[in-house]
Order: structure tokens, then C-alpha cells, then sequence
């Protein structure tokens, strides 16, 4: 079933690679925006080359939905040094819909439990059947874009160069992603609230690529990231990502599937009741994050008084207690503990692109000491003490 998977995948990007190949190469390509009654319509098509005057904008009414695809033309269009992006926006939507597919049918097709393989990976933790499988569908989406140089997954060692990927030397880019293929996996069997988490970085303009270690692209700052953001697989499935332009929530449509346009320019509350810490390790916790909590508790923080009492919520995966902290305000913690003095929080795949899309919606992030996006990043798998969410919290933590 795995092999078969696989291949489909591999199929799959060859004819991704035949509907682009005419202009996956050039920089100086961008999107039609056709005048259309309807603005759904022809948006599953490849972008076309652009004729840039003001007539080529599409006109909307306040009352039509707005696909992910179009939203992000519009959006490239008013930023065409960003073009580029589009191959790999539409790779990420791709993915995000169909590990949601295979979210719904877990139980009806066995795809539950551990791996057949009983592997461990990097991070010394088990893995089930669908870390596998979402970790092949995201490498397998963004280096059919054309536009990535290579991907690096928190379920493997080292980053994969794409030409290695699809065994093809045509596949390479300026890009370079990084992801959780799927955050809180340990939910799954009880039918609870998972995500995919994800960042992309461009090459830096300096580099020498007589001597150029490709590595190195996943090993920026996290304020050098271009895109950000998760998606969330629970009652509803809604991917959440920015461009550094804002960020914006689509909403997945079962029917039409697409992804569609529910919210725009997020804010986070400059504070809010809610804190999302795992309090089993509380006397895990140095003494600052204790005193911390409790006056949180307490409702004595200086630096906000709440109208309701504090509220705890605390879900168990990454993604989800992230977005409940951005559509409501508060504070989401994972503190170093005794057993993890570093904090057990990957960095590169899941605090950078979680604290790029909080910082996009005005809210702020940190280790308790420095802004986790000014962090010098030392290895891929490095990891760190992570607190997110509306400033008044988290900078009173710091």
C-alpha cells in the first residue's frame, strides 16, 4: 500500500512537471488576472503570462468567496517580485488537502496505528502510518513546484535535495522548505486535533555556488523566512499562512474542495484569559515559569488585568493550541523541564514558522529569554523552550 502510495505521488509530479514546464524557469513570468463574473471560475488552470494593466485585476463584490488560488494571485500580483511563489503556494494547498483526506478515512482504511516498519525517527519517537505517509506527499508536492532546492522534514536526518526526490536533476529552485508533516500524530488514534506545521526560506542573494552547502538554507534565522504557516485538521480544516504581508485563514470546502478565503489580516488580542501549558510538568519547570504561571492564575500579572478569570485549555497538539491562542488571546508555553533543559520544541520546523505567523498577527515570541526569531540556528534538529502568543504574556515572561 506504502509502494503504491509512493508511486501514485511520483506520477503525480511528473504531470505537475509537463502542465509547467513552459514556464517554471522563468523569473520574469506572472499570473493572469482575467476580468471574470465569476471570480472561482478557470482558477484551476496553470497562471498564465500577464498583461499588467489596471484592467487585468479582477472586480469582486463583498458577498463572493474567494478561493485560495485567487487570493493569491491577487496577492502576487500586487507583489511581483514574490511570483515565484505561487508554484509552491499551490503545492502546499495540494498537500494540505490531501492529508486531510486521509485524516477523514484513518479508521475505514487502516491507516491507524504505528508504522508496519515500527520505526523510530530522529526525534527517537515512534512513528505512525501517517507520519510516513504526509512526510511523502509534502516532499513529493513541493519539489514538483519547480521552484525548491530542497526540503527538510522533522521526521528525517538530513535535508533531501529535490533532484534526489524525484530522481530527476530538472528539480531544483531558490527555495527551501522545512515542516512537521503531522504535529500531534499521538492524537490521531482518539480522533483528535492534528496539523501540519511548515516555512519556506529563499536562497540569500550572496551565495557562492562554487562552494555552497545547501544545508545551509534551512539553517537561516527564522526572520528570513518568505512563508509561513500550518494547517489544522479538526471539525473544520483550515490552512492559516502569511507572506510576510499579513496573515490570512481559507477554510476547506468538502464539497468543492477547495480551500476558501474565512478570514483576512488576522489579529491576535494584545492579551487574553487563555493559557495553554501542559501543567503535569510544573514542578519540572524553573522557578521564573512557575511564579509565572501562578500569578497568571492568580490574575496579577502587571502587565494585563483580565475582565473573566484566566482560563487553562491545553489540546496536546502544537498546532491546535497555537490556533486557539491566536483566535482568542493568551498564551501557549513549552518550558525546558529537568528531563529537556532545551526545551523539547523543534526550532527549525515548528517554533520559527509558529512564531513568524503569531508576530504577523501582532502577537510576539520568545524562549523565556530572546526572541525565538532572532535565534542563531546551530543544528536542523536543535531544539528550544517556546512561548507564544499575545505580547502582554509573553513579554511578561521575558
Amino acid at each position: 500500500q506504502m509502494l503504491n502510495i509512493n508511486n501514485t505521488l511520483i506520477i503525480l509530479c511528473y504531470f505537475n512537471l509537463i502542465l509547467s514546464l513552459q514556464y517554471m524557469k522563468s523569473p520574469k513570468l506572472s499570473y493572469s488576472l482575467r476580468s471574470t463574473n465569476n471570480i472561482n471560475s478557470d482558477i484551476n488552470i496553470y497562471p498564465y503570462k500577464v498583461n499588467k494593466d489596471s484592467s487585468s485585476i479582477p472586480s469582486t463584490t463583498s458577498n463572493e468567496r474567494k478561493t485560495f488560488k485567487r487570493f493569491m494571485q491577487v496577492e502576487l500580483w500586487r507583489s511581483p517580485e514574490l511570483e515565484a511563489l505561487f508554484p509552491i503556494l499551490d503545492s502546499l494547498e495540494r498537500a494540505c488537502r490531501d492529508i486531510n483526506r486521509l485524516m477523514r478515512r484513518i479508521s475505514t482504511d487502516n491507516l491507524d496505528g504505528l508504522n508496519s516498519q515500527f520505526t523510530v525517527n530522529i526525534q527517537g519517537e515512534s512513528q505512525k502510518k501517517l507520519d510516513v505517509i504526509a512526510n511523502r506527499i509534502l516532499k513529493t508536492a513541493l519539489c514538483c513546484s519547480g521552484e525548491m532546492e530542497l526540503v527538510a522534514s522533522e521526521e528525517e536526518d538530513e535535508p533531501c535535495l529535490c533532484s534526489s526526490i524525484i530522481d530527476n536533476s530538472a528539480f531544483t529552485g531558490d527555495f527551501a522548505a522545512v515542516f512537521d508533516p503531522l504535529d500531534g500524530s499521538s492524537n490521531i488514534d482518539s480522533g483528535l486535533p492534528t496539523g501540519t506545521i511548515f516555512g519556506v526560506y529563499k536562497k540569500p542573494s550572496f551565495v557562492n555556488q562554487n562552494n555552497f552547502d545547501p544545508s545551509t538554507l534551512v539553517k537561516q534565522k527564522g526572520s528570513k523566512l518568505v512563508i509561513a504557516g500550518y494547517c489544522l485538521y479538526s471539525a473544520s480544516t483550515h490552512l492559516v499562512i502569511t507572506m510576510r504581508s499579513g496573515l490570512h485563514m481559507f477554510t476547506l470546502d468538502d464539497v468543492s474542495g477547495e480551500f476558501y478565503l474565512t478570514k483576512s489580516n488576522i489579529r491576535i488580542p494584545t492579551h487574553g484569559n487563555i493559557y495553554s501549558f501542559n501543567d503535569a510538568y510544573f514542578d519540572s519547570w524553573d522557578s521564573a515559569t512557575r511564579y509565572f504561571i501562578q500569578d497568571l492564575r492568580s490574575n496579577k500579572l502587571r502587565q494585563s488585568q483580565y475582565s473573566r478569570s484566566p482560563s487553562a485549555r491545553y489540546i496536546g497538539a502544537l498546532v491546535a493550541d497555537v490556533h486557539n491562542i491566536l483566535m482568542n488571546g493568551g498564551v501557549f508555553g513549552y518550558p525546558a523541564t529537568v528531563k529537556n533543559p532545551s526545551g523539547k520544541l523543534r526550532l527549525v520546523y515548528e517554533a520559527n514558522p509558529l512564531a513568524m505567523v503569531l508576530e504577523e498577527a501582532g502577537g510576539y515570541s520568545s524562549d523565556g529569554k530572546q526572541r525565538i526569531l532572532d535565534k542563531e540556528v546551530n543544528n536542523i534538529h536543535e531544539r528550544t523552550p517556546l512561548f507564544l502568543g499575545s505580547v502582554d504574556e509573553v513579554k511578561a515572561i521575558e
